[in-house]
């Protein structure tokens, strides 16, 4: 009986599972690097905690359901929420925490290109300390980790919401119009200003949405609070750790209400998905009130899945340091030099059954592996051992002593 999959969650084979599971590790490397330690939550929690914190409306996009003794219960749909939970309830920690968590996650959503049911998320938080250096931190630990999954075509969008919020005050914008004007200026790189700015009057009126317009088009306007903090990060990111693309979005929002100073984006730049946003986060400092707890936090995401459709979509050609020994008529030898390579650290795969060269080299190539060690009886007469690089087509004799000196040389 044919069985299909849940309609929004995806099923991963191979080498593309193989892929994501190096990028989680590189990222989780990446955190642990930048002196983040991670932080473990269940996959479900009361379905109160996240209704309390977003209001009942968040229900309609939680997997929610009872259990056997009636407890409301949720898929969690974001990281913050469960951590939040962990850290205001222990009084025992050092501040500043600087935590990491890695997990899926579940939204009942309209399923897209780029978005599912079941997904992925990588975040960094600082909880503990207003400082604007571990702003710092937070983006340049994010933008380290991308280079480090080979990913270089993106800019860093900057903005801060006390900027918008002071304007919105300024303007005198009722409070129950703020938001929805803050969402239509988070259009603007999608629709353009001119609409903007008609949404944006048809809400508060054309006079405000004037200042509005001359805001995002770069006028300076006295009495807005955050600009100051936003120029000393980007020459901060530069500066310090020489973090370079950044950029002030005046139009960036962020959809997250909790955010109230540094927001900030990580935006592609190349190819069918130019424009996707690969990272976002932000500086969320009283959202703790609502665990009846009292501490700064700055935080960032990484969206998993959005990274790994760039890294399919535009790095999908190039190979990956693994080794495959093909045996063309020595299987004891074969599996000798497997295990010398996989004691050495070198990741390895091997073919023990007797198939051609081509057919062996056709596997390799199917599966982007980098280095293929062709094991026949003429080259161990001469105690050598034939590599090709898949990539170039080049290939070399080595001896078989020296053969885990040699790989890695070549790595």
């Amino acid at each position: 009986m044919a069985v299909d999959k849940v309609k929004g969650v995806r099923d991963f084979i191979g080498t593309e599972a193989y892929l994501r599971q190096q990028a989680l590790e590189t990222i989780r490397k990446t955190y642990e690097l930048f002196g983040f330690e991670p932080v473990e939550t269940p996959s479900f929690e009361y379905l109160s905690l996240f209704t309390n914190k977003s209001g009942p409306e968040i229900e309609s996009q939680l997997y929610s359901f009872e259990d056997k003794k009636g407890e409301k219960l949720a898929l969690r749909p974001e990281h913050t929420v469960s951590k939040l939970r962990v850290i205001s309830g222990n009084k025992s920690l050092v501040f500043p925490l600087k935590a990491y968590s890695m997990g899926n996650v579940w939204r009942y959503e309209d399923t897209k290109k780029g978005r599912w049911r079941e997904f992925i998320q990588a975040d960094i938080d600082v909880f503990g300390s207003s400082n604007i250096m571990y702003d710092s931190e937070v983006v340049a630990c994010i933008d380290f980790a991308l280079k480090k999954l080979g990913i270089k075509d993106y800019k860093i969008n900057l903005s801060n919401r006390k900027i918008l919020t002071s304007l919105m005050e300024n303007l005198q914008v009722e409070t129950e119009k703020i938001t929805q004007v803050l969402r239509e200026i988070d259009k603007m790189n999608k629709i353009g200003i001119e609409e903007v700015t008609r949404n944006v009057s048809n809400l508060i009126g054309a006079e405000k949405a004037e200042k509005v317009r001359d805001y995002l088009n770069g006028k300076e306007i006295d009495g807005l609070e955050g600009i100051e903090d936003v120029e000393y990060l980007m020459n901060d990111l530069k500066k310090s750790y020489g973090v370079e693309g950044v950029y002030f979005d005046r139009s960036l929002v962020r959809g997250q209400d909790y955010y109230d100073g540094s927001i900030f984006e990580f935006e592609f730049t190349e190819g069918q998905l130019k424009g996707v946003v690969l990272a976002g986060g932000g500086r969320y400092d009283k959202i703790s009130s609502k665990f009846d707890a009292d501490f700064a936090i700055v935080g960032g995401s990484i969206g998993f899945d959005v990274i790994m459709e760039v890294l399919v979509e535009n790095y999908k050609n190039e190979f990956y340091n693994k080794v495959c020994v093909l045996n063309v008529d020595n299987t004891e030898k074969a599996r000798e030099i497997a295990v010398v390579l996989r004691n050495a650290g070198i990741t390895t795969d091997i073919l023990l059954d007797n198939v051609s060269l081509s057919k062996g080299l056709d596997y390799c190539n199917s599966k982007k592996i980098k280095y293929a060690v062709i094991v026949g009886k003429r080259d161990l007469q001469d105690n050598l051992i034939t590599v090709r690089d898949l990539e170039s087509k080049r290939e070399m004799k080595f001896n078989v002593n020296s053969i885990v000196n040699e790989l890695k040389n070549l790595f």
